[in-house]
């Protein structure tokens, strides 16, 4: 399940994980929370403290996660991604040079330094090449979960 987090700065969203994530989850949790903040600053600042193991989102969460972020493809500034998994940590700083913004991860107990790396306005401008590299990554992840749900359904 998504909690929202409420404690943050207002530009500002997270959710924490726990137990079994569903699509639905990302639904009514997720999506709600990103449109307020891209409505009211046009751009996002994301904490995602997962409580639980990445293998316990279900397959339609992974989906209407990925729609989610193309969604708001532009919008993402600074993601911090709190967990103790070594294998997320390296994931997201390995997506952080595809996608939008900057992405990081932070173990448990540095939650304090992650809303606080949330908290600051990302300096510089993204690149061209880096706004063509996550075009392409999304276009290329989008048919990939197609054809897993083409291939499933035959």
């Amino acid at each position: 399940m998504l909690e929202k987090i409420e404690a943050l700065p207002p530009h500002v969203f997270g959710v924490r994980a726990s137990g079994d994530v569903s699509g639905k989850d990302i639904i009514d949790v997720l999506l709600p929370g990103l449109e307020k903040l891209s409505s009211q600053y046009g751009e996002i600042h994301y904490l995602l403290i997962l409580n639980t193991p990445v293998n316990d989102f279900n397959v339609n969460a992974w989906f209407q996660n990925m729609v989610t972020g193309m969604k708001h493809l532009h919008e993402w500034k600074k993601m911090a991604i709190v967990t103790d998994e070594e294998n997320v940590h390296t994931f997201t700083d390995m997506a952080s040079k595809l996608i939008p913004g900057v992405a990081k991860g932070f173990s448990h107990t540095d939650v304090g330094t992650a809303v606080a790396w949330l908290s600051t306005k990302p300096s510089g401008k993204r690149s061209l090449q880096k706004l063509a590299l996550v075009t392409l990554s999304a276009v290329l992840a989008a048919g990939l979960i197609y054809c897993s749900l083409v291939k499933k359904t035959n």
